[in-house]
């Protein structure tokens, strides 16, 4: 048999006129009757009539040990199955947490970090808030105490004689845009 778009196409149209000519002929078949009499029998005696319903007790009798399966019949006017559903739910044993929802914390409080974890992440302070350093007189580089940082406006750091200050960086070109003339530098 052959694979492919073409065999799955035909098996897919097949069983769909398979199932189109089953549902043709199952509405046309006569429909047979439930009961057909039999010569000589006696007819069929009535249903009994329905009994009327037995009346419902008042939604403010009712407690947890009751059968509230009455007030769930589709007969039953929405209004007092919900009335009959609140009585039930106001007791005390549906309102119980079982520690398996997953948002019953109060997050409003804050929860600290234990001291024994803020010991262990001591090493990271200089990540985000590095210590000012400088190079001693011995070439070595030291941090700078706290009262000299205060102290002391924020200067560029000075470059060893002899070395030039590097050139300002120009921005990426644009793809697809012309270049930019370079500008014209005068030499004194």
């Amino acid at each position: 048999m052959a694979s492919g778009p073409e065999s799955e196409r035909f098996t897919l149209k097949r069983w769909s006129q398979r199932k189109h000519a089953s549902a043709r002929e199952s509405a046309s078949a006569a429909p047979i009757p439930e009961s057909v009499p039999v010569a000589g029998a006696a007819p069929p005696a009535e249903a009994p009539a329905a009994a009327p319903p037995a009346p419902l007790p008042s939604v403010e009798s009712l407690s947890f040990d009751d059968d509230f399966t009455a007030f769930m019949k589709p007969e039953v006017d929405p209004s007092l199955r919900r009335d009959a559903l609140k009585k039930l739910f106001r007791d005390p044993r549906f309102n119980v947490m079982d520690g398996l929802d997953v948002y019953i914390d109060d997050y409003t409080k804050p929860d600290p970090i234990p001291p024994s974890v803020l010991a262990r992440l001591a090493h990271t302070r200089y990540l985000f808030d590095p210590p000012q350093t400088r190079v001693n007189e011995r070439g070595e580089v030291e941090d700078v105490p706290p009262e000299d940082v205060q102290a002391a406006p924020e200067a560029p750091p000075e470059l060893p004689q002899g070395t030039a200050t590097p050139a300002p960086l120009e921005p990426d070109p644009v793809p697809g845009a012309e270049p930019a003339a370079a500008p014209e530098r005068r030499v004194p």
